[in-house]
């Protein structure tokens, strides 16, 4: 027989050390291991439903007395989503290779299975990614989302805590922060499903810094950028979407507090930036009044000298813990849009070498500022 751990039961909550219910029928289970800052969760009881609306979202937890593994998939938010275009994610049980799928059902509640034939009397550590997902209106709708209901075992089957890393970090970007290209030229929509791969840069930085993070990188976002069916990143980074008008802050606040904010904006911006991103650091800086927040260069060193301009301005109104980030190395690896480089398939979105390139070189530029001005 079968049963469904339901986020009901068992999900990680926004406010770090504790447990989210909708009910307090919780008997065994522990928890659910969400990402922060990245999931959405609605509904009650048995319709509670926890939401991705940007790739790089993921769930870790360890299950207990069971031979199988699947993943309750909500595929009524994919209504009217192209096959071709629909979300694909990855998974890892006991830190074996990943696995990719793209999902193909939509308009039912269904179980994908990850995992048979395991030892049920052994526990089984799963990661899970949601790696890619198409533009197909991104934050107007829940075409391209991925929506779980939760974690189906056998019978008797439980959940138990994934051990987290201590800090907390929220990432923001643009298609080099989603991985277009990571592994491959896309050429159409099946390509970008294929190619794209959103544990980049952000991924290797938060390892390096014992962080777990929420990423949201969405290709074609900028700080001013209109031209495409999202809007700027003032005016999405605290909601989980466009439709539903859900917030991420609570009171004001971004809890759990991050430890760090990471901004990697700017590729597609054709207009001067500093403004914007001062006034972005202000807001985000009420939300979140103790964290270290880094304005990283893009790669491609667009607007290099604008992104320096708006932390000198924020660190001279007295916002010690706004940093600059840059790694130049990164240049030479994405220099021509449009021609193959050593550290790009398109000349403009980095590779998983290059990913690792830039994510080292970061992580190392957030290392020296923490060495010198402490935590």
């Amino acid at each position: 027989m079968k049963k469904h751990i339901l986020l009901a039961i068992a999900v990680l909550s926004l406010v770090k050390g504790s447990l989210y219910a909708a009910d307090k029928n919780w008997t065994e289970f522990e928890l659910l291991g969400l990402s922060p800052y990245a999931w959405k969760c609605s509904g009650t009881g048995a319709t509670l439903r926890a939401e991705a609306t940007f790739p790089g979202a993921y769930l870790k937890t360890i299950v207990n007395g069971t031979s199988t593994i699947g993943l309750v998939i909500d595929g009524t938010a994919n209504n009217e989503c192209p096959p071709k275009n629909m979300p694909t994610i990855e998974y890892s049980v006991d830190g074996g290779p990943f696995t990719r799928v793209q999902l193909t059902q939509t308009g039912t509640v269904y179980t994908l299975p990850l995992a048979n034939g395991l030892n049920a009397d052994a526990s089984h550590k799963l990661e899970l990614n949601f790696r890619a997902a198409s533009l197909e209106k991104r934050w107007h709708a829940s075409v391209p989302n991925l929506r779980i209901g939760g974690i189906s075992l056998d019978d008797g089957g439980t959940l138990s805590r994934y051990e987290m890393r201590p800090k907390r970090a929220i990432i923001f970007g643009d298609s080099v922060t989603e991985g277009f290209n990571v592994d491959c030229q896309a050429a159409d929509g099946p390509d970008w499903m294929k190619c794209s791969n959103a544990r980049t840069w952000g991924h290797f930085v938060s390892c390096a810094l014992d962080c777990e993070y929420g990423q949201l990188g969405s290709s074609g976002q900028g700080m001013v950028n209109t031209e495409i069916n999202l809007p700027p990143l003032p005016e999405t980074w605290d909601r989980y979407d466009g439709y539903s008008a859900i917030s991420r802050l609570t009171d004001g606040l971004l809890l759990p507090e991050p430890d760090y904010v990471f901004n990697n904006m700017g590729n597609n911006d054709h207009a001067d930036v500093t403004s914007p991103l001062v006034a972005w650091a202000e807001v985000v800086r009420a939300a979140c009044p103790h964290s270290r927040i880094f304005c990283v260069v893009p790669g491609s060193g667009y607007h290099r000298s604008e992104v320096q301009a708006a932390v000198a301005a924020l660190n001279q109104a007295g916002d010690a813990k706004v940093h600059l980030i840059d790694i130049p190395l990164m240049n030479k690896l994405v220099p021509n849009v449009g021609l193959p480089t050593q550290g790009s398939y398109d000349g403009g979105h980095p590779t998983m070498y290059g990913q690792a390139v830039f994510g080292a070189g970061v992580a190392l530029e957030v290392q020296k500022i923490l060495s010198t001005d402490g935590p």
